[in-house]
């Protein structure tokens, strides 16, 4: 599998500090990585695509507190006599945050050749 173009501080166009958001960004390629699949990014205009892509699974991650998903999902939590189960909302299936990611993913590879089209 080809190298992914990297992804730098002048790639970042979020809100936050480039501080806050780097220690995040293999997480975010790996997300972008994942809804790729085997495709690489060739040519300027997918090059932008994929960092904007990363720029928008950056995005997700920080309105979500930088959890990469993680107790995002519900299932079941104990710690001391406070517990949770089920997700907040009741509804089985992916997290919000997993919906989200996935949604923003999307959306900035969207008419580029780079959304995987096989089955995963």
């Amino acid at each position: 599998m080809l190298p992914l173009p990297e992804f730098a501080e002048a790639d970042y166009t979020g809100s936050r500090k480039w501080e806050d958001v780097r220690g995040h960004v293999p997480a975010a390629v790996a997300v972008v990585r994942d809804v790729m699949g085997f495709n690489v990014p060739e040519g300027e205009a997918q090059v932008a695509a994929f960092k904007a892509a990363v720029n928008a699974a950056l995005d997700v991650n920080a309105a979500y507190g930088f959890s990469e998903g993680v107790g995002e999902g519900g299932g079941s939590m104990r710690l001391g006599s406070f517990s949770i189960s089920g997700q907040a909302d009741g509804a089985g299936g992916a997290s919000q945050y997993d919906v989200d990611m996935l949604r923003a993913v999307r959306r900035a590879l969207s008419g580029t050749g780079l959304l995987y089209q096989g089955l995963g």
